[in-house]
């Protein structure tokens, strides 16, 4: 059986700095996302702010900027 190959896939521009970040994936599972399956099962061993990424551009930083750090006191 035959492995699934990479592609590069570049996410959207990030709406608070602007930059774009490209990434590396499993070709298979970036058909079936883009086909309309839900990221988390498309990508299950991706990290949460990967999936940000993909989904809205917006990096991990610019998260914070926009929402507030993870504050766990609260």
């Amino acid at each position: 059986m035959m492995m699934s190959e990479t592609i590069k896939v570049k996410a959207k521009a990030c709406a608070v700095c602007g930059e774009s970040q490209i990434l590396e994936l499993d070709r298979d599972a970036t058909i079936k996302w883009q086909g309309g399956e839900l990221i988390q099962n498309c990508f299950p061993d991706m990290p949460l702010d990967e999936r940000e990424i993909l989904i809205s551009g917006t990096h991990p930083a610019c998260w914070d900027t926009l929402f507030g750090g993870d504050d766990e006191d609260e």
